[in-house]
């Protein structure tokens, strides 16, 4: 059967960026389950869109949909005759329902009903062109966005006002309305070239009809053109246009034929902190910054517009006039902001709310700074203890600055200026601008110890602050940040190397809040510190498993680093052949304490045992308990694992010839104390028994 391809446009008003994404993939989902629906098969699917146009777009499709069997299920089969053999009034009634007669009626077996009657037809195939026409209107009604508007006689909803709606299998139109629009085959081209108007003759020719009409309508052909005229731009400048992903995006959806217009601004804005300058370009007027080969701005800009017409000088100009009004804005904020000292911005953090029960912003500055005080001593690190201090004075008055009340993205980055402006050194002033990082999995750390100590005192009394009310996140949702906090704490802890009780940390962190905050939930708050850790274990190569044998060190001790030597140790030892065999021996002999219905002591008495094999694996145990304590004490996990190993052959003898479950209660009761002080040996290094 002869196969073409159908196409749906939505011509719309503009349409912010941020919807079209979306719109595109709910294109494909509702297309293709109404099509499976319809029995309209097709060989591909793909949506695409610009800010003016939704574009689905269907390849390989049938010139009708296939035949097929439906079927209506009945009364229980026993009702199909009566005793006398003839058609009940049940059987009767259904096929009179079904516009049949009850000879015409059969017999299948259901899932949970048993035999039923049935009865079958065949739905003839209809034309695609129909099946089209009923599915297109769904497709758009099914559609959603975050805002929609209304504007027509029948309320139809939708992000903006349909213009035109373009629907076709191959040369055939496709007739529908919706919103009080008729679907035709007219679509228009660049809006900068005053939206001419264009006959398609078949959707086969769609793509290539708007592209004459300079409208690159797939969004992937569109980032190529747009990323091949920033790549000429840069070799033309000998300058690089710096290419921001996200602004990549958000451009893409603002134009439908890209054209790049590079223009310069003074000098004077240069000498704004750089962060603010990228800033106000991309958030704000959504252009690219340049630079040169050592990454230091340039005084230029790149601005994307939709295609190319009368006037490109006036467009620059339109451009550089919007770029001087907000960088002039950008001056007067920071110029303010350095006039005023950092110590009456921390004085203004008294009137902003951190939390009811948990007092201001200052309230919430005083305990990062005692926590900050408390990590100097407990990070097991040599650092300055006075610029920890110094930093964790000033870590979130930036918070009260004219630029960061107008640029919130900027909390942190701008209190290193203000800091150095203050006078603080540049260490100082950089622990301050690193207090929020990371901000992502794999994004940078503070660059010096002194900052990773100040970020995690924040974090933890963040975690500590929610957890103590009660607000832990669940589901997807996490409002503050809980779940970055702890992972960002994670890294900091591991990646500076802290020796520090995670355990100790949390409960002083607790005893800094006030009584209002009456929860203290240490221990889930750990768990919750743990799951994040696990998570950056498993991202290193652990396994899960591994990873699980050092839960009760962390839970106990709180200490990650040592978590991760410990488990890095397993992790090489795995590969010896004896492991396996001596995993599943402890965890035999931890299932036997377990079970036990009496208190053990883990002290066996050398007195009442009636075995070799007993006196053997005690021997072994009693020699080796000192070297492995040796071990322990040195956090030489891999030499304490390789001494556990070398028991392998006694404790496979003791299970061999020896019955732990003995008859005399004396004996049973002092084999388990001996399989006891085995499974206290283990413990000291890993839970074994959690290896899979």
């Amino acid at each position: 059967m002869l196969k073409r391809d159908a196409l749906l446009e939505i011509r719309i008003e503009n349409i912010p960026a941020r919807f079209v994404i979306s719109a595109e993939e709910q294109l494909k989902k509702y297309a293709a389950a109404l099509l499976a629906e319809a029995n309209l098969p097709f060989e591909g699917i793909e949506a695409c869109g610009t800010y003016k146009r939704l574009v689905l777009y269907i390849s390989g499709v049938p010139a009708k949909t296939e035949e097929k069997t439906q079927k209506a299920y009945g009364p229980a089969a026993r009702l199909l005759k009566d005793e006398k053999g003839a058609f009940t009034p049940q059987a009767a009634g259904f096929a009179r329902s079904r516009g049949t007669t009850p000879d015409k009626l059969g017999v299948e077996t259901v899932p949970n009903k048993g035999e039923v009657l049935v009865f079958e037809t065949k739905v003839p195939g209809r034309s695609a062109v129909k099946a089209l026409a009923e599915i297109f209107p769904q497709v758009i009604s099914k559609l959603q966005f975050p805002k929609n508007m209304v504007w027509e006689e029948s309320r139809f909803r939708f992000a903006r006002p349909i213009r035109g709606l373009l629907s076709l299998y191959g040369d055939k139109p496709v007739v529908f309305g919706v919103a009080g629009v008729k679907s035709g085959r007219v679509t228009v081209g660049l809006s900068a070239k005053g939206s001419r108007q264009i006959k398609v003759a078949s959707a086969e020719k769609y793509f290539k009809a708007l592209q004459h009409a300079d409208v690159i309508v797939r969004d992937a052909e569109r980032l190529e053109t747009l990323r091949g005229e920033i790549a000429a731009l840069s070799k033309r400048m000998k300058l690089s246009v710096e290419a921001d992903p996200e602004l990549l995006t958000e451009n893409l959806y603002l134009i439908e034929y890209p054209v790049c217009v590079v223009a310069g601004y003074s000098q004077e804005f240069l000498k704004l902190p750089h962060e603010l300058v990228h800033l106000v370009m991309k958030k704000q007027l959504k252009f690219f910054t340049v630079a040169n080969s050592k990454g230091l701005l340039q005084p230029y800009f790149v601005g994307i517009r939709d295609g190319v017409s009368k006037g490109q000088r006036n467009v620059e100009d339109g451009f550089k006039n919007v770029l001087e009004a907000r960088f002039r804005d950008a001056i007067f904020f920071y110029s303010r902001d350095l006039a005023v000292p950092l110590a009456e911005f921390k004085a203004k953090l008294s009137a902003i709310t951190f939390q009811e029960k948990l007092g201001s912003m200052l309230d919430k500055t005083s305990r990062v700074e005692e926590l900050a005080a408390w990590l100097c001593g407990a990070c097991g690190t040599a650092v300055n203890a006075g610029e920890v201090l110094a930093a964790a004075a000033q870590v979130y008055s930036d918070l009260t600055t004219n630029v960061v009340r107008e640029f919130t993205e900027l909390q942190g980055l701008m209190g290193y200026y203000y800091a150095r402006n203050s006078g603080l050194s540049e260490k100082v002033s950089r622990a301050v601008g690193d207090f929020y990082l990371p901000l992502s999995a794999k994004s940078p750390l503070p660059e010096s110890k002194e900052g990773a100590l100040v970020s995690l005192a924040g974090k933890l009394d963040t975690l500590a602050s929610d957890f103590a009310l009660g607000l832990i996140p669940s589901g997807s949702e996490d409002p503050h940040g809980l779940r970055r906090a702890a992972l960002g704490s994670v890294r900091i802890i591991l990646e500076n190397g802290f020796r520090l009780n995670l355990r100790s940390a949390v409960s002083a962190a607790f005893a800094q809040l006030p009584p209002e905050a009456s929860v203290r939930a240490a221990e889930p708050l750990l768990d919750f510190i743990w799951q994040r850790a696990e998570a950056v274990f498993t991202e290193a190569g652990y396994r899960f498993d591994e990873v699980k044998a050092v839960r009760e060190f962390f839970m106990s001790g709180g200490d990650l680093a040592d978590c991760r030597d410990r488990v890095k140790d397993i992790n090489a030892l795995r590969g010896n052949p004896d492991f396996a065999g001596i995993a599943m021996a402890f965890k035999r002999a931890k299932n036997i304490v377990r079970q036990a219905k009496v208190p053990l002591s883990g002290t066996p008495d050398e007195s009442v045992f009636e075995k070799d094999e007993e006196r053997a694996l005690y021997g072994e145990i009693t020699a080796m308990s000192g070297r492995l304590k040796a071990h322990l004490g040195n956090r030489d996990y891999a030499k304490g694992l390789t001494e556990l190993l070398s028991i392998k052959d006694s404790l496979d003898n003791f299970f061999e010839k020896v019955m732990v479950m003995a008859e005399d209660p004396k004996v049973r009761d002092n084999r388990l104390n001996l399989v006891k002080s085995l499974v206290n040996l283990f413990e000291g290094v890993a839970d074994l028994s959690q290896l899979q």
